[in-house]
């Protein structure tokens, strides 16, 4: 699958890994709207661990 209309979105994610200083960010926004996809396209190469949810 392809990410299309998310560009300011992936920009800011992209400015994130490239700042040497550690970042929080916070994505919210309505259910199913693909925010996991979102950060899961374009932070594949760099997430080592992760979980979502709470159980």
């Amino acid at each position: 699958m392809k990410v299309i209309g998310r560009r300011r979105e992936k920009e800011k994610l992209k400015e994130a890994l490239d700042n040497s200083n550690p970042e929080l960010i916070v994505v919210y926004g309505r259910r199913r709207v693909g925010k996991t996809f979102l950060i899961r396209e374009v932070l594949k190469d760099h997430i080592v661990f992760q979980i979502s949810g709470l159980y």
